[in-house]
């Protein structure tokens, strides 16, 4: 059996049910670390599981028809699920009965997180493990425009963080240089974080948020890390982006909102194309 089975079959299966064992026995608030994916929130979430007793979630979405759809597509072509989700006992046990929880929401700049979103699903896009890929770096360059969603990072606090909590972060004011808001909305007690942040400062802000004692963010998920490393690093010193493409992700609601004037200038000198 492949690890992706055992994972799936055994391990998650586990995890879930001891979730929701968790979430029906204690009072305490769960968190939810609610956010974009391929924004550091693997290592949040588990070291969180890891070093405190808190009933802990990790999701990209709270929307049960959609989580429904991504097991659809892995299973057409023949790939697992990251994981088992809890998205349908969180809408029963948390939104239905209008509990108090905690949110931990990420967000990183739209041009380096699609680059890693489009790796972190390689296979569904280009039919195999990148460690076996055999074709070219602008095989994967013309993949990687045509089959990604490029609006999805731009777009994720209007499509899920709103749609799902009601909550539009765009109407609260940001302190860019701070990096990081707490905010308050019906049940939900909300902590907005730049992925870029150094790990120490954002272990601190959570540990306050969490209330927890000497918390410290633990990596884990990094797509340098992982078998498809090689090749990642290589399409990343590989690629640069037209002007229009930048300017799609750069100069919008999103970057505009969340980051300065200067880190905006910076993602034009790293990656626009000469």
């Amino acid at each position: 059996m492949t690890k992706a089975f055992l994972k799936y079959h055994i391990k998650d299966r586990w995890t879930l049910w001891q979730q929701t064992k968790q979430l029906k026995e204690r009072t305490q608030a769960p968190i939810l670390v609610f956010t974009m994916a391929k924004v550091g929130s693997s290592s949040v979430y588990h070291s969180l599981k890891k070093q405190t007793n808190i009933p802990c979630f990790h999701i990209h979405s709270l929307s049960v028809e959609e989580e429904l759809q991504a097991i659809k597509i892995c299973k057409e072509k023949g790939v697992y699920p990251g994981s088992r989700s809890p998205v349908p006992l969180l809408n029963e046990q948390l939104l239905s009965k209008e509990r108090e929880f905690k949110v931990i929401s990420l967000f990183r700049n739209p041009i380096e997180r699609n680059l890693s979103a489009f790796f972190e699903a390689f296979e569904i896009h280009m039919g195999v493990p990148a460690h076996r890929f055999k074709g070219t770096l602008q095989d994967i360059e013309g993949a990687f425009y045509k089959k990604l969603d490029h609006s999805y990072c731009k777009d994720w606090f209007d499509n899920h963080f709103k749609n799902s909590l009601g909550i539009d972060v765009y109407e609260h004011a940001f302190a860019k240089a701070k990096a990081h808001k707490r905010l308050q909305h019906k049940q939900a007690d909300i902590l907005l974080l730049k992925s870029a942040l150094d790990d120490t400062i954002k272990s601190k802000h959570i540990e306050t948020f969490c209330g927890t004692e000497n918390f410290a963010i633990e990596n884990y998920n990094v797509t340098e890390n992982k078998d498809s490393a090689t090749l990642y690093t290589a399409f990343k010193s590989y690629i640069r982006f037209p002007k229009n493409y930048l300017e799609s992700q750069l100069e919008s609601k999103y970057m505009n909102h969340f980051f300065t004037e200067k880190e905006k200038k910076a993602l034009y000198a790293r990656w626009q194309a000469k």
